[in-house]
Order: structure tokens, then C-alpha cells, then sequence
């Protein structure tokens, strides 16, 4: 089969991820392929025993070839090592004492593990050095890099586990500039940020002048990739939105039909928020493994303090009104220009006197229901303004979680919500518009309000 090469016949550039044990070389790679199923993660040392290779397409064409390999584990001894056989090997260059060295591998069968990461890194186009900044500066680190060097490559430092680590990172950054490395980069594989892998990109462009075209092909083939994302997710949440806010149930007189119905009601409404968290776990590549929420923790999709809790009103900074009716409302016939709200028989007629035909069509079953004196049930605003946000913050969380992420997704309990300023005019535009909850409408009307509403979820703010 022939090797795929980017546009205009560009090579794959050939990337070897190094460093000590435990530093987070595949947890790189995972949060790059944005697959938490690559390779194998723990917290003991020594976990990657082989070279294990994957890809970073940009569309079809292969970009970038990654190779994930062991950590260094004893790199002073090792050092030690090149040193005395170079004694023996004179007139010898760094690479072609490497060379030397590896072709001998039976006679140090203790370095069995560097000497596979010894043989990748002569065979790449650069080298990932991962740094976990938390670790205390040892010798054994700037052996690791003497030895590295002795590759020729270009060597790019990645400084993982940065979040809280001011001090240390600007110690590491000291330390590697001794050894003119200064294209350093952070890269928290468990705190994500897009614009990180964007600038890893950036440096492998300075470093690799013959791939830049390539690699620009990849940042802005990844950056759309993570563009679409982002608003598939927030239209994902705004779907979740309209479904609830569109939702019409008549009910007549009966305690008892009214009872069943909100019932119904609450299960449809907890049945379609469950849809939504499982459909952004897809989007974002996650399970549900991953989510643990605090305080509102979700397993198997459904999130454990129940929506139509007053605990969840009280988590996200709202309060049961006292139309509420387990968790919703019961709106009395209905507002041709708002909907939802309490209006009687003749206020009905007439609206409907005064309406024209569309709007007529439109709510033709509303009219017949408070015709009959029946009323209309309908999810009150708290519960809407509740899956909105409850949705958001999962939709944020998950944007920034890392794929070598071990610890369950957690999410703040003390941070402020509000909602957009907005926001009450959106929930009645919605209202009126009960057609929308079984498909999106392809009308401008709604493709609009879809446009505002991702805006809103997508704002960082």
C-alpha cells in the first residue's frame, strides 16, 4: 500500500516522543488523536514497553507519525555508558557513536528500554521531550537531554502538568535554557486548551522550515475540526432547549389526568437532558467514565440530583416559583403572542379574532383545548433555564478536559451562574413555536435563534 503524503507530496514528519518514566509521553498522544484509548496509562513507572506508532491526519493525508516509547529510567548510567564506549570509538560523531552503540545492544542488556528510544529518536524528524514539572530538578534530566542531543535532532520540550506549577515551570525553563532549548512549550494533557496544540504545531513549524506548508495545512485543518465541535456541542444543548420549551401537553379538570400528565412530563424532560449528556460524551470522544459531577454527579446519563429537585434550582442560583408544579408549570389556554401564559376563553377568541391566518394554523389546538376549558401544560422557565445551565457547564468541562485525564470530569461547585441578559425573550420566542420540538426547523426564525443561543454557550466569559 502506498504511503499517504500531504499535499503537494510532503512526507509525514516522523515525531518521537521521549522522556523519563511516567512524564506523560502517551497521555500526549492520547490528547492529540483525541483518544483515550491509545496505548496504556498508569501511575507506576515504566508502563510503555515497546514503541507504539500512530498518525495526525489533516483530512486524508497523514501530517504528523507518532511514535510513543519507554521512558528513560536509569539516563546518568546510560550516560556513564556512551562515555566509556566512546573512550573505545574515537573520532566518533554523537550520532554515529549512538549508532555504534545500539548495533552492540546485546552487551548492555540493562538498557534494553533507552536503547529502543536511543534507535527511534536517530530515525525522527524531531523529538518531543516531555517534562512533568513537578518533578524536582535531578541530574538525571539534564542527562536525558545531553543524551537526546546526541541525535542531532531538534528537540522540542513539553512541559505537562502545569496547572498550579508557576514556580517550577520557570525553574525548568531556566535549567533548559543552559542547554539553548528555548522552543519550549506547555502542553497540560489533562487541562486542554486547543490553542496549545495549536502552538505545538507552531514550534514544529520554526524548527521544521520544509514541512511548514504541512503543518499550517494541519493547524488549520485541526482548528476547524475543534471549531465544529464545539458549535455540534452547543447546538446539541440548544436541541435539548427547544425540546423542552416547546413542549405542549393538554389536560382537562381531573386532579388525577393533570397529575399523570406532569409526570409524563417530567419524564420526558429528564429522558431528553439524559439524550443530550450521552450526545456530547460522543462529540467530545468521552464516556461516561469520565463525567462525576460534583454535586450534580451524572451515571449512566442521568445526572443525580434530579432536575426537578429544588436542590438543583438552589445549586445553579435559582428558586421554585410558586406557579411551580413539580418542577413545571400549567399554563391556562394560552398567549398568541407569548405562549404559555394563563388567559381565559374570551381573551382567547379575541386574540383569535384579531390574529391572522398563520397565526391561526399555528395555534389552532391551543384555541380548540381553551375552547373546551381544557389548559395546557408546559415545562416552567426555572426548569428550561436549569437544563440550560447544567447543560453549559457540562458543554465547558468537557471542552476542557484532556483525553489522558484519570480522575473523574469535576466540575466547580462554587462558581457563579447567570443567564444571558436574553434570555426570557428567547424561552418565549420558543414557546411559540410548538412545532419546533419534534425537528429543527429549517426557517430562518430558528436558524437565528440557534446561531444566538450557540453564542451564548460558547462564551468562555
Amino acid at each position: 500500500m502506498a504511503k499517504k503524503t500531504c499535499e503537494n507530496n510532503y512526507q509525514a514528519i516522523k515525531v518521537a516522543v521521549v522522556g523519563h518514566t511516567n512524564t506523560g509521553k502517551t497521555s500526549l498522544i492520547r490528547t492529540l488523536l483525541r483518544d483515550d484509548r491509545f496505548g496504556h496509562i498508569e501511575d507506576a513507572a515504566g508502563t510503555t514497553r515497546y514503541v507504539e506508532k500512530t498518525a495526525i491526519f489533516a483530512d486524508e493525508d497523514e501530517v504528523l507519525t507518532l511514535f510513543d516509547t519507554p521512558g528513560f529510567e536509569d539516563s546518568s548510567a546510560l550516560l556513564q555508558a556512551l562515555e566509556e564506549f566512546d573512550t573505545k570509538n574515537t573520532n566518533e560523531s554523537p550520532r554515529l557513536l549512538l549508532r555504534e552503540f545500539i548495533a552492540q545492544a546485546e552487551e548492555f542488556p540493562e538498557y534494553v528500554q533507552e536503547i529502543k528510544v536511543l534507535r527511534q529518536s536517530l530515525s525522527c524528524d524531531v523529538l518531543l521531550y516531555i517534562i512533568d514539572v513537578r518533578e524536582p530538578l535531578l541530574g538525571k534530566y539534564r542527562d536525558e537531554v545531553e543524551i537526546l542531543s546526541k541525535a542531532g535532532k531538534p528537540i522540542v520540550p513539553v512541559f505537562n502538568f502545569i496547572a498550579g506549577q508557576c514556580e517550577a515551570l520557570a525553574r525548568w525553563r531556566q535549567q533548559l535554557s543552559q542547554f539553548n532549548l528555548h522552543a519550549a512549550l506547555e502542553f497540560d494533557t489533562v487541562a486542554f486548551e486547543f490553542e496549545a496544540e495549536k502552538r505545538l504545531y507552531q514550534k514544529l513549524q520554526s524548527l521544521l522550515d520544509p514541512h511548514y506548508d504541512a503543518l499550517q495545512i494541519l493547524i488549520d485543518y485541526r482548528q476547524e475540526v475543534w471549531h465544529n465541535l464545539n458549535h455540534a456541542g452547543a447546538q446539541r444543548v440548544f436541541r435539548l432547549i427547544t425540546e423542552a420549551a416547546c413542549y405542549r401537553q393538554e389536560v382537562g379538570d381531573k386532579i388525577a389526568d393533570t397529575s399523570a400528565k406532569v409526570e409524563a412530563m417530567n419524564a420526558f424532560v429528564r429522558k431528553a437532558e439524559r439524550r443530550t449528556v450521552n450526545d456530547l460524551l460522543k462529540i467530545f470522544a468521552f464516556t461516561q467514565l469520565d463525567i462525576d459531577l460534583q454535586q450534580v454527579a451524572v451515571h449512566d446519563g442521568v445526572w443525580e440530583l434530579d432536575i426537578f429537585s429544588p436542590g438543583a434550582l438552589k445549586e445553579f442560583g435559582l428558586s421554585a416559583g410558586a406557579s411551580a408544579l413539580k418542577g413545571a408549570a400549567a399554563g391556562a389556554g394560552v398567549d398568541l403572542m407569548v405562549g404559555g401564559l394563563s388567559l381565559g376563553t374570551g381573551a382567547v377568541l379575541g386574540a383569535a379574532l384579531g390574529a391572522g391566518w398563520s397565526t391561526l394554523r399555528r395555534y389552532r389546538q391551543e384555541i380548540k383545548a381553551a375552547l373546551r376549558g381544557n389548559k395546557w401544560l408546559c415545562v416552567d422557565d426555572n426548569t428550561i433555564s436549569l437544563l440550560y445551565l447544567r447543560q453549559r457547564e457540562l458543554l465547558h468541562a468537557l471542552t476542557q478536559r484532556g483525553h489522558a485525564a484519570q480522575t473523574t470530569l469535576q466540575v466547580s461547585s462554587d462558581k457563579q451562574y447567570s443567564l444571558p441578559e436574553p434570555w426570557s425573550k428567547m424561552i418565549k420566542v420558543l414557546r411559540q413555536h410548538p412545532a419546533w420540538q419534534h425537528a429543527p426547523a429549517a426557517d430562518e426564525e430558528y436558524q437565528n435563534l440557534q446561531t444566538e443561543v450557540v453564542g451564548w454557550l460558547l462564551d468562555q466569559e
